[in-house]
């Protein structure tokens, strides 16, 4: 499909908008040097109208929890003092995204449900219905990009009734679906918001039923929880064209997670994760990619990536995520 063909494509209802996009969070905390280790359960929370805000939010707090910024610095509250050297901070935790399963601590995408950007939608529009847009875009991906999500059928489900939250005057829907494979680095904690906000602007756009209609539910538990790659690649595939959208009115590139003509990251992010996990995929450790003892601090996806040029990074995901020729080709080429 083209973009021109694409049901999107120029569509009047198909608006980008920045209504606060965030995540609430838990991961391990674990004492660095000592003879037994001290591992203290910490939770994230952060929300901003833009995916930067919220990746600088985050940043700020790993490095208050995690390094010895206190100590050498009070005055900056998890900020930077340009005037230290790289050396002044050094890590005095490890931080274990890994162990604590989505069944205990449930991880959470949230989102303001902003009522003056809720006009094609209706302020009575249905929650659970956004959340089974989320399950269908947004569910394979988590379940692609997760290596280590936990099976099971129960806790990926949102209930509708427990989504919605108020926080004074504002009203934020949360899902679930997710393991903490965003957490890893600022481009991944972009993708998740991006595609977290995309299906609000999907059900604004007037296609949910559509969405819905294409996946059975039967289809959508199975991948969920089972956690088959196979499966959900398949799923993926059936989903593509609400993954990898146009542009909509007021819209930029780096507005979205996958716009026409960035797929194939997608695919090469997913199998350069499957088969040599996040730090060799990325070329970084947490560590780098949050930029936690200093280093470059990437803001997101395409300042991590690149969007019209690519960086040294995206060249590293193509090498790492190639497809692999098959031996029966190979050996084929070389009998001729």
């Amino acid at each position: 499909m083209s973009e021109q063909e694409h049901p999107l494509y120029k569509k009047e209802s198909w608006i980008f908008n920045q209504p606060d996009v965030g995540v609430r969070a838990h991961y391990l905390a674990i004492e660095h040097e000592v003879d037994k280790p001290r591992k203290t359960v910490l939770t994230v929370e952060s929300a901003s109208t833009c995916r930067e805000g919220v990746i600088q939010n985050l940043r700020q707090v790993f490095q208050k929890r995690l390094t010895n910024l206190d100590a050498v610095n009070e005055s900056q509250v998890g900020g930077w003092d340009s005037s230290r050297k790289k050396t002044d901070w050094v890590m005095t935790r490890t931080c274990d995204l890994e162990s604590l399963t989505a069944k205990k601590e449930p991880t959470e995408l949230k989102i303001h449900w902003h009522k003056n950007w809720l006009k094609e939608m209706g302020p009575d529009f249905p929650i659970e219905k956004f959340l089974q847009v989320c399950d269908r875009v947004l569910g394979p991906i988590a379940v692609l990009l997760g290596p280590y999500r936990p099976e099971g059928d129960k806790w990926w489900r949102t209930d509708p009734e427990k989504a919605v939250r108020m926080a004074g005057e504002n009203k934020y829907v949360y899902w679930q679906g997710s393991d903490n494979w965003f957490l890893f680095h600022p481009a991944t904690l972009g993708i998740a918001l991006g595609l977290y906000r995309q299906c609000f602007h999907l059900c604004g756009a007037g296609v949910a039923d559509e969405i819905i209609k294409s996946v059975s539910e039967d289809e959508i538990s199975e991948v969920m929880s089972a956690n088959s790659q196979k499966q959900a690649l398949l799923l993926l595939k059936k989903m593509r064209m609400w993954v990898e959208v146009p542009l909509g009115t007021n819209g930029f590139v780096q507005n979205y997670a996958f716009p026409f003509g960035f797929w194939r990251r997608l695919i090469r992010l997913q199998r350069a994760i499957r088969r040599h996990g996040y730090e060799e995929a990325l070329g970084q450790t947490f560590e780098e990619g949050w930029a936690l003892t200093g280093g470059i601090s990437f803001h997101g996806t395409y300042s991590f990536w690149g969007e019209e040029e690519n960086t040294n990074h995206h060249e590293h995901l193509m090498e790492m995520g190639a497809p692999r020729r098959k031996a029966s080709v190979k050996s084929a080429k070389k009998a001729t």
